[in-house]
This record gives C-alpha cells, structure tokens and sequence, in this order.
C-alpha cells in the first residue's frame, strides 16, 4: 500500500492523501461472504476450477481459516474435512508473504484438530516446505507428476511432489 500511496502523491501532487487506518489481521471460520475473495485468491495461486464451496457444509469451524485484513481476503487454508485431516489449500495473497499468516493460519489448523494425523501434498520446489517442516512434517513419499494434470505445462512449480505428515 504504500507504494501506492506514494504513485498517488507523485501523480495527484495538490490532493491530500489521507492516512491509513491500520487495523488487525483477523482468523476466522469461512463463510459465504468470503467465497468471492477466496476463490479469486485459489485460482491466483494455484488454477482455474478450484471451488471450495463444500467446506461450508463440513465443519468449516475445524476444516477452514480465513485471514483477513480489514475486509479483504489475504490468506486461507482448508482441510478435505475435519474427519480426513489433510490440507488441500494454504495460501497467502500476494504482498503479504512476510506477516507470518500461513504460520498462523497453519497452527490454527493444527490446534483445531488435536491428536489428528494431519497430511497435505507440497510441490517439491515449493518453499512452503521450510513452513511445514518448522511444524514437524515429515516426507513419506516423493511421487513424480502429481501436479501434472493441474499445473500449466510451462508453470515453474515442480509437478513433483512430496506428500508429508504431521503424526500426532
């Protein structure tokens, strides 16, 4: 925002930029009200097609969070259900990389679900690796072309990956 703000002034150099209002990054369960925002953000990070309207009909209050910043969607992350345990999305808006919310949103996940294996599949460049391995995950397969049918042939992510485990 504040390089924004910074365009703005040099552009607009007579008008007033008003200060902004800081406010907190909130956690919440997902609601209907979200699934715009958090749609928009799946198909940025990962592909088109991905819908998680189903997790407001299994326990969204175990299976999902929601990372908001005033009224805009910056992170989530979803479990398949609050029975499987296994996480199908975590991601962070772009910009926002540095506030430590996938480390929040991802204990929040953990402590939602004690004493619950918890598993997710990482591609195997991907840097998220350093988040889940902080937390205590550990490789138990390596599995060639996982992403392949998903991911844009010439994408730079690794169509490999990594199924990992958190054993609680």
């Amino acid at each position: 925002m504040e390089d924004v703000r910074t365009h703005y002034a040099i552009k607009y150099p007579n008008r007033d930029v008003s200060d902004e209002i800081t406010a907190p990054i909130t956690y919440v369960t997902l609601t209907p009200a979200h699934l715009p925002q958090v749609h928009d953000l799946l198909r940025r990070t990962f592909w088109e097609g991905v819908n998680v309207d189903d997790a407001l009909q299994y326990g969204p209050e175990k299976a999902t969070i929601i990372a908001t910043y005033k009224h805009l969607v910056v992170g989530c992350a979803f479990l398949s259900s609050p029975e499987e345990t296994y996480i199908t999305y975590l991601t962070v808006r772009a910009g926002w990389e540095q506030a430590q919310i996938a480390t929040t949103m991802l204990y929040h996940l953990i402590s939602r679900n004690p004493k619950k294996d918890i598993t997710l599949h990482v591609s195997a460049n991907n840097s998220a690796m350093l988040l889940y391995n902080r937390f205590g995950f550990k490789a138990e397969e390596f599995i060639v072309g996982f992403y392949a049918d998903y991911l844009d042939p010439n994408a730079r992510a690794s169509k490999n990956a990594f199924r990992l485990r958190l054993r609680r």
